[in-house]
């Protein structure tokens, strides 16, 4: 990590986030499983969550409204988010629990699209 890159992080990621994968399961055996099994790869990872003008999607159903909303994360180049994975990020006091989308490497940083998903009203928001 360049010093350019330690002040930004020590400026910018006052967030944190814990990063699961699912990856192939194995049986009792030792055989292959067909369940994928739901790993943590990275945990207090220091990040940006940020809001960068997406639209609010909202769907109503019988039941309940559902929301998506797309949401930037920023974080040092080397940490591994891929697409798919879910990633649990605490910002000031509150908890997302979004799905990355396309990473975008850039000299100083990583940036990845994330998307929150979920019924409006279901948590305390």
């Amino acid at each position: 990590m360049t010093e350019f890159e330690s002040i930004l992080q020590s400026v910018m990621y006052h967030d944190r986030a814990s990063i699961y994968r699912l990856v192939p399961g194995k049986a009792a055996d030792g055989s292959d499983d067909y369940e994928d099994e739901e790993t943590l790869v990275a945990e207090d990872v220091p990040c940006k969550l940020s809001q960068y003008g997406k639209e609010l999607l909202a769907s109503k159903t019988e039941r309940a409204l559902s929301v998506e909303i797309d949401l930037r994360l920023c974080c040092a180049r080397d940490v591994d988010i891929r697409e798919g994975d879910r990633v649990v990020v605490s910002h000031q006091g509150q908890v997302f629990e979004l799905f990355a989308g396309t990473r975008f490497v850039y000299p100083t940083y990583a940036e990845i699209s994330v998307r929150r998903s979920g019924e409006a009203g279901n948590d305390g928001h």
